[in-house]
């Protein structure tokens, strides 16, 4: 996929016809497919909604991967069969202006194309900084394959914020922004903080933080939220799962002294239980200086995002001869250099706010119609891409947002307990 169609890709429309609003399902189009989105409701049954929407109890089943037996506010995928109920749900009046701003860096690969004297070979040359905008604006592009056929009506301006301060403040100063819906991005922090000065209490706004892990942008800001769970959250995600499923066990808490508070925070909500729990700064990380410190069958916390200080612990503790189930926060996921035989023998689970799984129906369609549409496999910046655009505008409940705290904007809580089982991320079990 060439550069330069992403560079100049900068306004998109798409013309729609009719309402949908007023239908209490959500209509989705992946991989060349329609399906409704239809949460079960009390009295329903397999039967009466294959006759409601006229699809085959076999067909819902298969496309669902589940039983027959349904619960209350279980999510089904079906698939249109009968082209007179198709029309009935593929009308939309909706209409959205949506900022999307990425470090493209347009100007430095002009300076680096240039130096080529090869001009064709120039053109698939980028530089390795521009990729993660490129890798997001697929998944933007992916979703709009889908929302197009919806008949929504998007209006994208994509703007290039080279990462660079002075150039976000020119873009806010020329007013770009104020008629836009959503503005998505910028991705880094101090770009979102001068986006969200400016349009943070703008009700008519939704800015949205994809990737950023600070949340200092979201104080006194109520129209904005972030993808990105706050470990102030995955922490208390972590607990619940621990008091549910080992609520007897003996749990420590391992430490870096200049991460304390959110041990503390930890060890005050697990005190209200019956764990047995012990709060321990670890100044030495050496398998011979801890070794005696650990029993034979424990819950270990890690509330880290220090990189050398959680491989540090990950490696001593894979070298102790006694059982662990080790609990870490997302960061975790990102450390490329860590031995995953190591993270299913210490049973290491961390929440996962950018989960994706093949096997998941929904991901699965994601993950063949973007191999069909690009011949390649996507990133998971191409992911949360589109789960944004999914999320915003078809109102496809990718995620579950609560207050940051009062008068502030808003977090993603809906990331889910994760492990690795045969060398994939799977989903913890309670």
């Amino acid at each position: 996929m060439g550069i330069k169609k992403y560079f100049f890709y900068l306004i998109l429309f798409f013309v729609c016809k009719s309402s949908f609003a007023q239908q209490n399902h959500d209509t989705i189009y992946i991989n060349n497919q329609f399906y409704i989105k239809h949460i079960v409701k009390y009295g329903e049954n397999i039967d009466n909604i294959s006759k409601f929407y006229d699809v085959s109890v076999k067909k819902i089943l298969e496309t669902n991967e589940t039983s027959t037996k349904l619960y209350i506010g279980q999510s089904l995928y079906i698939p249109f069969e009968n082209e007179s109920v198709k029309s009935n749900y593929i009308k939309s009046n909706k209409k959205y202006k949506i900022a999307l701003l990425l470090p493209f860096y347009k100007n430095l690969n002009d300076t680096l194309v240039a130096s080529f004297e090869d001009k064709e070979e120039a053109e698939d040359i980028i530089l390795g900084k521009s990729k993660m905008a490129l890798e997001f604006m697929q998944g933007v592009e992916f979703a709009l394959d889908s929302i197009e056929k919806l008949g929504i009506e998007i209006h994208l301006n994509v703007i290039d914020t080279r990462n660079d301060s002075a150039k976000m403040i020119e873009v806010i100063k020329s007013r770009v922004l104020d008629t836009m819906d959503l503005i998505i991005g910028p991705i880094y922090s101090r770009n979102m903080d001068l986006v969200s000065k400016k349009y943070g209490n703008d009700k008519s706004k939704t800015l949205i933080s994809p990737l950023s892990k600070s949340s200092e942008f979201l104080k006194n800001q109520i129209s904005t939220v972030q993808i990105n769970t706050p470990f102030k959250n995955q922490s208390k995600i972590i607990l619940d799962f621990i008091e549910q499923k080992y609520n007897s066990k003996d749990i420590i808490i391992c430490y870096d002294e200049n991460e304390k508070g959110l041990a503390l925070f930890m060890e005050r909500k697990l005190n209200k239980s019956s764990n047995n729990i012990i709060k321990m700064n670890m100044i030495y990380t050496h398998i011979d200086s801890i070794r005696d410190q650990f029993l034979d069958t424990q819950i270990v916390i890690l509330p880290s995002n220090n990189r050398a200080f959680v491989s540090r612990m990950l490696g001593t503790l894979g070298g102790i001869d006694s059982v662990f189930t080790v609990f870490g926060l997302s960061n975790i996921k990102n450390y490329d250099h860590l031995d995953i035989e190591n993270l299913m023998h210490l049973d290491v689970h961390f929440p996962d706010p950018y989960y994706f799984n093949q096997h998941i129906k929904k991901d699965s369609i994601f993950l063949y119609g973007f191999e069909e549409k690009f011949l390649l496999t996507p990133s998971r910046f191409s992911f949360v891409a589109y789960n944004i655009m999914m999320h915003f505008c078809v109102d496809e409940m990718r995620y579950d947002f609560d207050k940051f705290r009062m008068n502030s904007g808003k977090v993603n809580i809906n990331a889910p307990l994760v492990r690795y089982e045969n060398y994939f991320l799977e989903r913890a079990k309670n």
